[in-house]
């Protein structure tokens, strides 16, 4: 039974999520697409009449994918044994942070690799790569900053300069030389800073924690609470866990990112259970074959955090949830801290996790 159900919440309260298949595309990945494929066209924009447009283009569009399958194969690096147990994690998860700055170095190596073997298309390639990076990052700020998120006054800053520098860029002629993309570099770091330090001393000032008085499914609300069956056979609710961080997190058998994720959310479980923190698993019961299906998954996964059956499918339409998995990080107070849609790894919950701490 679902108590403080959302039925009349706005469609903005969902997890918003693309499902290909046994892919789930995230919302803020749609927007990285989106600003990626922006840039490729600021950039040909920049080069358009350039006699090495082509050579330049073939260049940081090699550089792009690079950094793509450098990023996605960085798992390997720094979480192999993770892969080896479970392969099919690959498919779903990437490096993370670190993945990010080994992807952008080995993009940044072939870059300078390709310009020192062409040195007069040098000054060429920076030009309109840094042009290129700022546009499109500018665009997908530009996205964040409609989404609502915080600190809205500082994205918005930091969104119009990025805007009006790549106006001024695109308008000015393509330089043979670095001294004018330098020039612009430093204008919008500067800028940046100058944002930032305003930022930190005015607008931005983080306020204290509060616990929250309505209930709904946006970060900062109380989660709607609801009374399930274990598949121990014991009676649970959502409130029972109040006073420890909950990772709520809904799946199912039949769900394939659901089976990369379950490992994980054991594993995280097994090391943060003495900290405080529960995973509580909600399955999509209704979807199932059978409870004993269920169980033998379970049983299979060794999974020791408490499953909650969803055997109506309240609980899923109550929290939202329009693609598997789906998570919900909730602190001590029952105060909706955090979500995720799509799986996880035990590195990306840990960091999920500390949002619901006292003082985030």
């Amino acid at each position: 039974m679902v108590r403080n159900t959302t039925n009349e919440r706005t469609v903005k309260d969902r997890m918003d999520t693309m499902t290909w298949g046994p892919l789930v595309l995230q919302k803020h990945m749609l927007f990285a697409i989106v600003a990626a494929a922006a840039g490729y066209g600021i950039l040909r924009l920049r080069l358009r009449g350039s006699e090495s447009a082509a050579a330049v283009s073939a260049v940081l569009l090699n550089a792009l994918l690079i950094w793509i399958v450098s990023w996605k194969l960085s798992l390997l690096l720094f979480n192999g044994m993770s892969v080896l147990r479970n392969p099919v994690s690959l498919l779903y998860f990437n490096g993370g942070e670190r993945g990010v700055w080994l992807a952008t170095l080995l993009a940044a190596g072939y870059v300078g690799f390709m310009g020192w073997k062409n040195k007069k298309n040098l000054p060429i390639y920076t030009d309109s790569g840094l042009g290129s990076i700022l546009g499109g990052a500018s665009l997908y700020l530009a996205f964040i900053f409609f989404e609502g998120e915080q600190n809205r006054i500082t994205l918005g800053l930091i969104v119009l300069l990025g805007v009006v520098l790549t106006v001024l860029w695109l308008r000015s002629r393509p330089t043979t030389h670095w001294r004018m993309s330098v020039q612009w570099a430093v204008m919008f770091i500067l800028g940046y800073a100058l944002i930032q330090s305003l930022a930190a001393h005015g607008w931005d000032k983080p306020g204290t924690t509060a616990v929250a008085e309505d209930v709904g499914l946006k970060v900062g609300q109380q989660a709607p609470d609801f009374d399930l069956m274990l598949l121990s056979g014991q009676p649970a609710k959502l409130s029972d866990y109040r006073g420890r961080t909950v990772i709520l997190n809904f799946w199912a058998t039949w769900c394939p990112p659901c089976k990369a994720e379950m490992p994980e959310m054991q594993s995280f479980f097994a090391e943060n259970e003495k900290n405080g923190v529960v995973v509580l698993g909600v399955n999509a019961t209704s979807t199932e074959a059978s409870v004993p299906v269920v169980k033998a998954w379970v049983d299979e996964w060794g999974l020791s955090f408490p499953v909650a059956l969803d055997s109506k499918g309240d609980v899923s339409q109550s929290y939202r949830v329009n693609a598997y998995p789906a998570t919900y990080v909730i602190d001590g107070d029952g105060v909706i801290r955090d979500k995720h849609p799509g799986p996880m790894n035990a590195d990306m919950l840990k960091e999920a996790a500390t949002k619901a701490k006292p003082g985030k």
